[in-house]
């Protein structure tokens, strides 16, 4: 026996899905849920093991489709078909042919047609860059703004996305006065089956630099969503050569996973092209760095693509050498690059609301990040 369960908001065909089911020998109407609410709860219960939906329902988007499906149910929408496919649900039937469908057996329906290209570049699709570093202000968004600038400066159209679900600094620091937080805005789009909206959202901040920016508020991160921000990346993937985004420090799943404080950050870094990891200089920053390494290894397999030692001279007198061998010895990597404290640029940027490279790009911080941009070799798309 398969039992259904029927999320339809009043649909017009829900009084047709209702007779398919009572008229099928093998079906059962678990529950006609009043919202989204109720049915995950049906499904996470058990209750139900196909979760009948229209598109329209309050509050249904591509996170909550993951969650049906996660908790092992068969998603379905009647109703809308291109919305349904926006959302990424598979199973369109008809609605008076459901005792007709194999439910063990699901055959995908083509999704919605990929972004039209800009024709600026049609080779692949942009790779994403993460910026991650562990708690402790260890320069984490000073890192992806300065790598997105340098990147922009080459030539290469280049997204800055801030991701920092203990809440954004980007904005503030390009001098950028928004009412409406960008991936807010463009999460809420793009969970709703409307990722095309995603470009609408952005800040030109420098030529060729597109800025998304970030949550004004700690207490806002249930807004940002793993599914709706991954359609997000991958719209900007489609007309940017680089995605570089800002992270949050935290790692651990406090809950549910997709529900957990920290859960868009820890899958930002299992699913980046390239990862960078920051650290301080001083002995509090080191040995936090060499915890937050180790915790790496348990969230992705393979090595991050660089490590980075920033604040470099502000230490307890350790050479560059010095530092790299500690933290060789105590994490197992040594550390890629050193970025020298240049408190003189990184002021002049902030009060300008400037990215450090256009506000000294002569300085030694933004030499060493072209050094990181050519040791990733990020400068040869």
């Amino acid at each position: 026996m398969t039992d259904v369960a029927i999320a339809a908001a009043g649909a017009a065909w829900e009084p047709q899905a209702l007779a398919a089911v009572d008229q099928a020998p093998h079906l059962r109407l678990a529950r006609r849920c009043v919202d989204v609410s109720e049915l995950l709860a049906v499904v996470r219960t058990g209750a139900a093991s196909v979760a009948l939906v229209d598109p329209a329902l309050p509050g249904l988007d591509i996170d909550v489709v993951r969650e049906l499906t996660s908790a092992g149910a068969a998603v379905a929408a009647c109703g809308d078909t291109a919305a349904a496919a926006a959302l990424g649900i598979a199973w369109r039937p008809d609605p008076t042919q459901l005792g007709q469908v194999d439910w063990a057996e699901p055959v995908p329906v083509p999704g919605p047609p990929p972004p039209p290209s800009t024709g600026a570049d049609d080779r692949s699709a942009g790779r994403v860059l993460v910026v991650w570093g562990p708690a402790g202000a260890p320069g984490r968004s000073t890192l992806a703004l300065a790598l997105a600038s340098a990147l922009a400066g080459l030539g290469q159209r280049t997204a800055l996305v801030d991701a920092d679900v203990a809440g954004g600094t980007l904005a503030q620091q390009l001098g950028v006065l928004d009412d409406l937080s960008g991936i807010l805005a463009s999460c809420r789009a793009a969970g709703n089956g409307r990722g095309h909206e995603v470009d609408g959202h952005l800040v030109e901040v420098e030529p060729g630099l597109d800025l998304l920016t970030g949550i004004p508020r700690a207490d806002l991160w249930p807004h940002l969503r793993v599914g709706a921000l991954g359609t997000v990346l991958d719209r900007l993937r489609s007309d940017h050569a680089h995605v570089v985004v800002d992270v949050g420090s935290g790692l651990d799943l406090d809950g549910t996973v997709g529900r957990s404080r920290h859960a868009l950050t820890r899958n930002l870094v299992e699913e980046a092209d390239d990862l960078v990891v920051v650290g301080r200089a001083d002995p509090v920053g080191l040995s936090r760095l060499v915890r937050g390494l180790a915790e790496l290894r348990e969230v992705v397999p393979g090595p991050p693509s660089a490590v980075v030692v920033n604040l470099a001279g502000t230490g307890p007198g350790w050479s560059e050498r010095e530092v790299a061998e500690t933290v060789r010895r105590l994490a197992g990597r040594a550390p890629d690059l050193f970025l020298p404290a240049d408190p003189a640029t990184l002021h002049a940027a902030m009060m300008h609301g400037r990215s450090p490279g256009a506000a000294a790009p002569a300085s030694p911080f933004v030499g060493r990040v072209r050094e990181l941009v050519a040791t990733l070799r990020l400068d040869d798309r």
